[in-house]
């Protein structure tokens, strides 16, 4: 039985740099990169609907990971499974979230951050704070996870205070 590879996420950041791809790490991954002490075992992506299937390449080439259906693939949201490790992509052009704000990928990829370590060998994209409070405005239907979303839009909030002081 061939082992497959760890999942990386510093070194499929840097793959997507390298390939230009369009990306947005979202979700608690991203609030992590704020600063905030969150744990999360996903990783979530948004991805520009015209690089998703790069990115899904990617995940199979260099992870060995094993892609949905055809059919699955056509969904806005796909998980992909690298070993234990999940990665969610979303790659739908727009989305609304439950107070009807609408997040439109290009807009969002446009105020993102380029986030970088301090010796300029890494850097990851993620939305900026505003977006990032706005992606989290989202009714999963799991409760515990409608709760982290709320934990962390208040550490979200606490650094758009910070910033004003």
């Amino acid at each position: 039985m061939k082992e497959e590879p760890p999942f990386d996420l510093i070194s499929l950041i840097k793959t997507l740099n390298q390939k230009k791809v369009r990306y947005l790490l979202i979700g608690r991954w991203a609030v992590a990169y704020y600063g905030s002490p969150v744990v999360t075992a996903d990783y979530d992506f948004w991805i520009d609907p015209g690089d998703r299937k790069t990115f899904l390449n990617i995940l199979e080439k260099f992870y060995e990971a094993e892609l949905p259906s055809p059919e699955q693939q056509k969904k806005p949201m796909v998980s992909v499974y690298v070993g234990p490790d999940q990665i969610d992509c979303f790659s739908p052009r727009r989305i609304s979230n439950r107070e009807g704000e609408e997040l439109v990928f290009d807009k969002v990829y446009s105020r993102s951050k380029l986030l970088s370590d301090p010796s300029g060998d890494f850097s990851v994209r993620v939305p900026s704070v505003d977006d990032m409070i706005a992606l989290k405005k989202f009714d999963p239907p799991d409760p515990l996870m409608r709760q982290r979303n709320l934990e962390d839009i208040r550490f979200l909030m606490s650094l758009k205070k910070k910033k004003r002081s």
